[in-house]
């Protein structure tokens, strides 16, 4: 019996000091984002993203967002109904593939979700949205400028398949409804 006993003993200390030296595994601690880059202009501003579970690189390999001309229009100026749009929203990512594209109005919440699938760049064209988004046009000087109506923020959120993310962000001024 103590035959059996005294390498069962050793062999429970050895697996019992082998499994001490393991550490918590990435994804267990806080998800907490890492901002790698961060840029204002005006009231615009663009953030860079990445998971805190793994390290940062030096570069980030996901590509600017690119969202110019975000526009608003009043087809009808005897209704309160203006539409929002954007000329195009694109993105890119090298050598990662694009995942998930989302456009969100401070109002609304998401309004626009793209997927890709083994593609390394995004490109949604103004026509793909339809006619925009339908908001409310507002009263004059709704939106802090006294010759427009409501104003709208926007947020453009990218991620790839690295879960790098980034964020575009901007806001678009509507015309005023004037009864």
């Amino acid at each position: 019996m103590r035959k059996f006993f005294i390498p069962l003993l050793l062999a429970f200390l050895l697996g019992a000091a082998t499994l001490s030296l393991f550490q918590v595994a990435r994804g267990q601690g806080p998800d907490v984002p890492q901002v790698l880059n961060q840029e204002l202009q005006g009231e615009n501003r663009r953030v860079i993203e990445a998971p805190s579970q793994i390290d940062a690189p030096q570069q980030p390999n996901i590509g600017f967002i690119d969202s110019p001309s975000a526009t608003c229009y009043q087809p009808d100026p005897g209704r309160d109904a203006c539409y929002l749009n954007w000329y195009y929203l694109s993105v890119s990512a090298s050598p990662n593939y694009m995942i998930t594209m989302t456009l969100s109005l401070n109002s609304k919440g998401p309004i626009a979700h793209t997927q890709g699938f083994f593609q390394t760049s995004m490109y949604v064209p103004y026509n793909m949205l339809g006619d925009g988004f339908k908001v409310a046009c507002g009263p004059l000087g709704a939106g802090g400028n006294p010759k427009l109506g409501n104003a709208y923020a926007y947020t453009v959120r990218a991620r790839d398949s690295a879960n790098l993310t980034s964020a575009n962000y901007g806001t678009v001024y509507c015309p005023a409804f004037i009864p």
